[in-house]
């Protein structure tokens, strides 16, 4: 009769060990699908189409997707993301103080990110001048680093 308990008790963990894996597996998907639709979101914006009515992005996405031009638009695309790619610096900045929140807000605006590890920001940067600016009177040290 013992026995049969410990079974049935040992399944019922290995059940809940199940429930909590697909759990994490369900918050992992939610997690990649929210990712891709903020990154659809960024593309937008980077293409100027954010202004645009909800109706006529719908429609030029549908008529897009009826359409024959698509490897016409991949290639432009393409082009233009390597193009973009090749007028960015890949750089690593470092403050002496904590930045604000204003001042963070600023360099993630530029596409950098946090090393906590390192204690600094990296990156590539788009417009030098303008992460410069926004960093107004703080000391810091910005590295270019070469291609």
């Amino acid at each position: 009769m013992q026995a049969v308990t410990t079974q049935k008790l040992r399944l019922e963990q290995k059940k809940n060990r199940l429930v909590i894996e697909e759990t994490k597996l369900k918050l992992k998907e939610r997690k990649a699908r929210t990712r891709h639709l903020i990154e659809l979101g960024g593309l937008i914006v980077k293409a100027d189409l954010d202004l645009l009515p909800t109706n006529t992005l719908y429609g030029s996405l549908l008529s897009l997707k009826e359409s024959d031009i698509k490897d016409q638009w991949t290639k432009t695309g393409k082009d233009a993301l390597d193009q973009e790619q090749q007028q960015k610096t890949a750089v690593i900045l470092k403050l002496d103080e904590k930045p604000s929140l204003e001042i963070r807000s600023h360099i993630r605006s530029h596409s950098l990110k946090w090393n906590h590890l390192r204690n600094e920001w990296y990156g590539y940067v788009l417009d030098l001048q303008d992460l410069k600016d926004g960093l107004g009177d703080m000391k810091y040290e910005l590295q270019i680093i070469d291609k």
